[in-house]
């Protein structure tokens, strides 16, 4: 035939049809252009035959004995092994409503009998190369989910596997990516004299971006916690300048770095926009004191100067420090967490361990989103001074 292709072609298409001289005229003409092609009388044959060797395409028609082509397509569409495969009905019927059922059970085009060969070969072009751009498209996000699967295992190594934890105090820590990869990050970092550097961050962002992004964050703190390590204003000023010198994505950090120093329990403060930590007293009755603001987040001017805080942590004292995933939770309703319900659920645990807190409040967010999708990414620490 003239438009006959040269090229070898892979592609197996299952042609279905009672009528035996239509089976051969299709089957002659397609393989003629290099198809693969399977001939069967039946649907009963057609299922059969497609659950062996599912094919690349389905050429069906519509008026069968025993069983007719929609019921075909439908048990197709029902198979998992082969509801991706497209099917094209080729049938006599030429009244709307069959077509509407056509397309309703899954069939992706219609063609009138009597047909004309360059349009069937036309359209089974048409879909064939849908269903290699689908499965390209299907192989390049199965391949990029497990290259974010990576990242986040990469990520997770990042984080203290054992926290830093003082003679003395308690220490937890918890981070629930909404998705592989996390813009979020908490720390504890060992400073000279015994002290430590607390840390819990957040990058005002999602994906991949976020993801390289706080790695970038969490490496600066760390170094300059380091260079400067009774200074957490100087901490965050260094970071902040490296990031507006080096990175020019528009993305920006909340950082609240803190410096404990166990043998006194003072505690030295930046809060670069974060939401702010609960300092609970041991003492009843004392309500909880926010940790609040002191400067802007990182990585939005540099002309941002932050200031540093004291409190005082005494004995039985606890801090709890979280990102916005925790607050900002949302329910199936729509409705937020919230601080309330965090400093409630807090209050009620108040005498038990760390470990136990931390479970408390992540339970509680848990319950309170029930069915809800996890829209960020959750971050928790828990710090208490033993009594």
């Amino acid at each position: 035939m003239s438009n006959q292709r040269t090229e070898a072609v892979s592609e197996n298409i299952l042609i279905v049809d009672d009528t035996p001289a239509n089976l051969r005229l299709l089957a002659q003409m397609l393989t003629e252009q290099g198809y693969g092609v399977r001939a069967v009388t039946s649907g009963a044959r057609a299922l059969a035959s497609a659950r062996a060797a599912p094919p690349d395409l389905v050429l069906l028609d519509i008026k069968m004995p025993g069983m007719n082509g929609y019921e075909v397509c439908e048990q197709l569409k029902a198979d998992p092994l082969t509801r991706n495969i497209p099917v094209i009905f080729i049938s006599a019927l030429d009244e709307i409503q069959d077509k509407v059922q056509a397309f309703s059970v899954g069939g992706v085009d219609y063609i009138t009998k009597p047909f004309q060969f360059k349009e069937v070969l036309a359209r089974t072009e048409t879909h064939l190369s849908l269903r290699k751009l689908q499965k390209q498209l299907r192989d390049a996000n199965r391949k990029m989910e497990q290259e974010l699967a990576l990242a986040g295992k990469v990520q997770s190594s990042f984080l203290p596997g054992d926290l830093s934890t003082p003679a003395g105090w308690q220490i937890a820590a918890a981070l629930k990516p909404a998705r592989q990869t996390s813009g979020d990050f908490y720390d504890t970092i060992s400073l000279p004299d015994g002290r430590l550097g607390l840390v819990v961050a957040d990058v005002v962002d999602k994906g991949v971006g976020a993801a390289l992004f706080m790695t970038l964050s969490w490496i600066l703190i760390r170094s300059y916690a380091m260079e400067y390590p009774a200074e957490p204003q100087r901490v965050l000023r260094a970071v902040n300048d490296r990031i507006l010198a080096e990175i020019d994505t528009g993305q920006f950090v909340t950082v609240f770095y803190g410096i404990l120093d166990p043998s006194t329990g003072n505690f030295t403060y930046c809060n670069a926009g974060h939401p702010p930590p609960y300092l609970y007293s041991a003492q009843p009755g004392d309500a909880a004191q926010p940790l609040t603001k002191t400067g802007m987040a990182l990585g939005v001017t540099d002309t941002e100067a932050w200031e540093q805080a004291t409190a005082q942590f005494g004995p039985g004292d606890l801090l709890v420090l979280y990102s916005d995933g925790v607050t900002d939770a949302e329910s199936v309703q729509g409705a937020s967490f919230g601080h309330e319900r965090l400093k409630a659920r807090v209050g009620a645990s108040l005498g038990s361990s760390a470990r136990e807190i931390l479970d408390a409040v992540l339970t509680g967010v848990r319950e309170f989103a029930h069915e809800a999708v996890q829209s960020d990414d959750v971050t928790l620490m828990v710090v208490i001074r033993d009594a």
